[in-house]
C-alpha cells in the first residue's frame, strides 16, 4: 500500500486546489514535460528539474514530486504551472484545476493578489 502525503506549510488557494485534486492529477500529469517547461521559465531549480526526469519508468511519483514542488513554493509558481499546462498540451488539466472545480474564480483572485 502506498500512502502520498501532501505537505503544505501555508494554507492559499492555490495549495487548497492541488490539495483537493492531488489524486486526480498525479495520474494525468505529464510531470517531465511541465517541469522541463517550468524550468525555462526559471520556476523550478536545475536538481528539481533533474529529479523529476530521472523519474522516466515512475510517471505518477515524478508528478507527485512535481506537485509537491509546487505546493512548497509562492502563488507566482502555480500561475506558472497553470500557463505552462497551456502551453505544453494539457489543457485538460488547466480546466480540471480552473473551470471544471472552480469556474475560473481562483484564476481571477489569484491574479490580483500577485499584481498587487
Amino acid at each position: 500500500m502506498c500512502v502520498c502525503v501532501c505537505v503544505c506549510v501555508r494554507v492559499t488557494a492555490s495549495c487548497r486546489v492541488l490539495r483537493d485534486l492531488y489524486s486526480e492529477l498525479k495520474t494525468k500529469l505529464d510531470a517531465r514535460v511541465v517541469a522541463a517547461n517550468m524550468y525555462q521559465r526559471n520556476a523550478l531549480t536545475l536538481k528539481e528539474l533533474q529529479s523529476i526526469q530521472s523519474m522516466r519508468d515512475r510517471p505518477i511519483e515524478a508528478a507527485e514530486t512535481l506537485l509537491n514542488i509546487i505546493l512548497e513554493q509562492p502563488d507566482a509558481i502555480y500561475l506558472c504551472f497553470l500557463e505552462v499546462l497551456k502551453h505544453t498540451g494539457q489543457p485538460h488539466i488547466y480546466q480540471i484545476l480552473v473551470e471544471g472545480a472552480y469556474n475560473g474564480l481562483f484564476v481571477t483572485s489569484l491574479a490580483a493578489i500577485v499584481n498587487e
